[in-house]
């Protein structure tokens, strides 16, 4: 009976292998590197991705697994260094290094991150030379779980370059972007095993499987389009204000600006501004330090400034605080967090958040406590690691009449983060993320940045609000489809009348944000046991 139902999905692979050089094989992969990371520089290339990795796929075909590896490494290397070439620029920016000393370390960076397409692609290849069962769907269940499990420095899933393709996303309101992962990855082996298998007759069922799978994912999102504009159109609006400083980032507390102090910051008349012309709430980037927290007559200015305007404010800054050292009873700490607060109309504070997802690196150290570790880190990175401490737990604001869940520049890439923000019951809420992109220059990173955010939208459905300090700050649908969007690299206030509804909201992601995820897990370990007990037969 097991024998009988591994055969309907099963097909042979002896199909001989075109003879490819070496160089033939390195173009190959540095195709796929190339295509993959178009679509993270500009999205309107989204289709790439659908094939990207069949070049790769080819390179490899009847290799072992050492060489499978290090083109793996060669795709890996060219998606990264042309996807996240922004890394350069963002070493240069935190240590003043040179152009030479920083590319040295942002190769470091990418031989890292290559990792994962070389690991995925050789236990590919060693799952094609071991047993040839269910090799169209090992190969997505590869890229799911990797990507999902590896440790990013900056993470990025395949599915986050699909935001322009809005019939593609919809289904990520089941499964999270995970599932959109192993779409396209699944595209990728339908394609490659219906160009390297000559008999129709030995991969027509699982080819079948695949593409009806397929169909059913792009029906779903046909519909599910199609209902949520019309269920949109029917909401009334909440004005929304946005002001996007374009201020440059600053490792130190940077001096007020001439004619403001710190009571009175610059993006104060851009907030003037959005209150006369009718904003309901405003929202300012993270950026440069504020003082809030640390000096009292800061936060009374900030209070008759709210009072004055009746309007709420959303906005970061850095707070220092003296808590009890959980470790040695009696002996006090101060933990530096990265806080979001909201003020009322009337001046008070209403709700603040502290970042949980940190970056490693950046705001904290992994295992700090290895004085080795610790040594290192400070030399490459000196002062821009904040050692911020981690948040306490997920946050809710209440302001003008709508749920705000606020999250901080990078959780927004944090998917099952943030999907448990968002809750069991997420109805009448708004994704709320501040970031600042500042520290990556004038490059693709904040497009990127904000086009991969934009998923969390449609993953929960929720309106979603992504302030970038340097933009482009955006509004974008629970249905994907961006709202509004400021242009980028310019001071600029924008006031977006934003479809809300208090009674809409919240997806099977957001209730059981690991449903899918586990079961990939768990069906790649279940492949492996059926391929391994095929063999013994």
């Amino acid at each position: 009976m097991l024998s009988k139902f591994i055969n309907i999905f099963s097909f042979d692979v002896t199909d001989s292998a075109p003879r490819l050089n070496l160089m033939q094989r390195c173009a190959l992969a540095v195709l796929t590197g190339l295509l993959m990371a178009l679509p993270f520089l500009y999205g309107k290339f989204y289709l790439c991705a659908w094939f990207g990795f069949v070049p790769l796929l080819l390179a490899v075909r009847g290799l072992g697994i050492k060489y499978s590896y290090l083109l793996g490494m060669v795709a890996g290397l060219s998606f990264f260094i042309i996807g996240n070439y922004w890394i350069l620029t963002f070493i240069m920016q935190i240590k003043g290094y040179s152009v030479v000393t920083a590319f040295l370390l942002a190769m470091v960076y990418w031989l890292y991150c290559s990792q994962i397409i070389a690991i995925i692609i050789a236990l590919w290849c060693w799952c094609c030379r071991k047993f040839s069962l269910l090799q169209i769907f090992i190969f997505p269940l590869l890229v799911v779980t990797f990507f999902a499990a590896f440790p990013w420095l900056f993470p990025i899933q395949l599915g986050e370059s699909q935001s322009y393709f809005l019939l593609a996303i919809q289904g990520t309101d089941l499964t999270g972007v995970y599932g959109l992962d192993f779409l396209m990855a699944l595209s990728n082996a339908v394609i490659y095993l219906s160009l390297t298998h000559k008999n129709i007759k030995n991969q027509f069922r699982p080819l079948l499987v695949a593409g009806l799978l397929i169909i059913s994912w792009f029906m779903y999102g046909a519909y599910n389009l199609y209902a949520w504009d019309k269920q949109i159109a029917g909401w009334d609006t909440k004005k929304i204000g946005i002001v996007q400083s374009n201020e440059m980032p600053s490792i130190n507390i940077p001096t007020p600006k001439a004619g403001f102090g710190w009571s009175f910051p610059p993006e104060m008349p851009l907030t003037q501004k959005l209150a006369q012309a009718g904003a309901e709430i405003v929202f300012w980037p993270e950026s440069r330090y504020k003082g809030f927290f640390a000096n009292s007559y800061v936060k009374a200015a900030y209070k008759n400034q709210m009072q004055d305007l009746k309007v709420p404010l959303v906005f970061q800054d850095m707070e220092s605080v003296m808590m009890a050292d959980k470790n040695t009873p009696g002996k006090f700490v101060t933990k530096e967090f990265n806080t979001l607060t909201l003020i009322s109309k009337d001046g008070e504070v209403a709700g603040q958040y502290r970042k949980m997802q940190r970056i490693a690196f950046g705001e904290y150290i992994p295992f700090e406590e290895n004085r080795l570790v610790r040594a290192w880190a400070e030399d490459i990175f000196g002062d821009f690691i904040a050692k911020l401490s981690k948040g306490e737990g997920h946050q809710v604001f209440e302001a003008a009449g709508m749920r705000l869940i606020p999250a901080i520049c990078y959780e927004a890439l944090f998917p099952t983060f943030i999907a448990q923000s968002a809750g069991g019951n997420a109805k009448g809420g708004v994704l709320s993320v501040l970031s600042n992109d500042g520290w990556f220059g004038q490059s693709r990173q904040p497009f990127q940045h904000g086009a991969m955010s934009s998923l969390r939208a449609v993953e929960n459905r929720l309106p979603l609000i992504h302030v970038i300090n340097n933009g482009p700050s955006m509004v974008v649908m629970p249905s994907g489809r961006v709202l509004a969007q400021s242009q980028a690299f310019v001071q600029s206030a924008l006031l977006v009348d934003m479809p809300y509804s208090n009674t809409a909201g919240g997806s099977f992601f957001s209730r059981h944000p690991n449903v899918f995820l586990y079961t990939s897990y768990a069906g790649l370990l279940f492949l492996f046991a059926l391929a391994l007990f095929r063999k013994r037969l």
